[in-house]
């Protein structure tokens, strides 16, 4: 069975390293996979990005059009604006995107996460250790790559996010011209609230809800896996890479 080119785009303060188990599980199921590193993250700077649809158009300046487009929270709005472009995606599936549609941070957020960065950059083992305390399911190159994601992430993400992330997201799964899966958290910690999630829920043909937090693909990585395997059987092959 031929399957689609498979494009992972990481969520916000992330990084590409965040798929280290479920990428090469993914090409042993056949998937040729590729990662998208974030304007403003990876050790990239943000420069210019003032939008997703800024995210989207770099994205797409670094990979080639024809792909099934998986994202996590962050990334799945970047692959909805992806998919936006004529030809680009041959799908859309969005793990746990953030909702309800408002993704501006609150004050108290933003300094909760100010001082998360502070931490990890003055000791990163340290933040290792919390994290691991607080997802036990997770295993340390888990954890690591998380960290790693918010040390080489750009200072600068933290006014983007507060300014410029904000967005419908019924809206652009209703006017996406391809199909789209979910991939659901279920849990408190979820970003997909309502009233987003019972109308995603109940729109979509291709869901999927996972007891587990917001990363689903490292805290349920083979039910993750075998959610983009469904879908991209569902949505079949896609156009060749250049």
């Amino acid at each position: 069975m031929t399957r689609p080119r498979v494009l992972l785009v990481h969520g916000l303060w992330a990084g590409p390293s965040t798929w280290w188990r479920v990428g090469p599980l993914l090409e042993e199921r056949g998937y040729e996979v590729e990662r998208a590193t974030l304007a403003g993250h990876g050790g990239r700077p943000l420069g210019s990005v003032r939008s997703v649809a800024d995210l989207a158009d770099d994205v797409a300046a670094h990979h080639a059009a024809g792909a099934l487009v998986v994202g996590h929270s962050l990334g799945a709005v970047v692959g909805l604006e992806l998919a936006a472009r004529p030809a680009y995606a041959v799908g859309v599936l969005l793990e746990d995107p953030p909702g309800p549609g408002r993704t501006r941070r609150s004050r108290e957020d933003a300094e909760q996460r100010t001082r998360e960065d502070a931490a990890a950059r003055s000791d990163p083992h340290a933040a290792v250790s919390e994290l691991l305390h607080g997802h036990p399911t997770w295993t340390r190159r888990d954890a690591r790559t998380v960290v790693e994601g918010r040390l080489r992430s750009d200072p600068e993400l933290q006014r983007f996010s507060a300014r410029h992330l904000s967005w419908d997201l019924p809206a652009r799964v209703a006017g996406c011209p391809v199909p789209v899966g979910l991939v659901a958290a279920v849990g408190r910690y979820s970003a997909l609230a309502e009233p987003d999630r019972s109308t995603l829920l109940a729109t979509l043909e291709h869901v999927t809800e996972v007891e587990s937090g917001h990363h689903v693909h490292l805290d349920a990585p083979s039910a993750w896996v075998a959610a983009v395997d469904a879908f991209g059987t569902a949505v079949g092959p896609g156009s060749p890479r250049r």
